[in-house]
């Protein structure tokens, strides 16, 4: 990300318009190899991905965290899911730079954004697995939403 200093003149503000899961999957398995893999050390994987696409006519930035809980052993998703946040951003035109065809968003925003889209996530993702098996066992680790930065840049 640039690093640009923000002034006043650069009001930008956002209000959350829509928040829902595009996806959500899970493989029913037997309690106890459940309870075994939960209970194994390095048996299980957390995959996540993320994404950001900024819409400049309807002013909205829209980020997507993707989830996949992995059984390491045989290498299977046992729960899959996908969260949306969606933004609707006043201002956001004040940060668009025209000669690189691209937004220069300040810094604390982006991060304030990832934030709250992966807490919506974890939210999304509790509501879905509480009829399963995966209830009481899965959640979302609370995690510093600067990892995600940090990937996505690279």
């Amino acid at each position: 990300m640039a690093k640009k200093t923000y002034t006043n003149k650069d009001n930008i503000g956002y209000r959350i318009s829509q928040i829902h899961s595009l996806k959500f999957s899970f493989k029913d398995i037997e309690i106890e190899r459940l309870n075994q893999i939960f209970e194994t050390r390095n048996a299980l994987a957390l995959n996540t991905s993320t994404s950001l696409n900024i819409d400049k006519e309807k002013s909205t930035i829209i980020i997507d965290i993707n989830t996949q809980l992995v059984d390491n052993e045989k290498e299977n998703v046992l729960v899959e899911h996908s969260g949306r946040t969606v933004y609707i951003v006043k201002g956001l035109d004040s940060v668009y730079n025209e000669d690189e065809n691209n937004f220069d968003l300040p810094d604390g925003l982006v991060i304030q954004l990832f934030s709250i889209a992966y807490s919506h996530a974890r939210a999304l993702l509790a509501t879905e697995i509480s009829p399963t098996i995966y209830k009481d066992k899965y959640m979302l680790p609370v995690i510093d939403p600067k990892v995600f930065l940090k990937k996505d840049n690279k």
